[in-house]
């Protein structure tokens, strides 16, 4: 059976995906894109490295 994505787990996916940008925004107008890698708006996001990369490929795409 295929999966079928349900109002409550896109909006869960959503809620994760601004809450990276959020963090990313938040550390650029903090420290500059310098301090702003991805292990760090990771940890300010409070999820797991690997969850950034379910989002955005690669951090040039994250702060395009």
């Amino acid at each position: 059976m295929a999966y079928r994505e349900t109002p409550r787990s896109r909006a869960r996916r959503q809620a994760a995906r601004q809450s990276i940008l959020s963090a990313a925004e938040a550390l650029v107008s903090e420290g500059g894109f310098r301090n702003a890698g991805i292990a760090q708006v990771a940890e300010r996001a409070g999820i797991a490295v690997g969850t950034v990369y379910r989002y955005f490929q690669s951090k040039g795409e994250l702060f395009s």
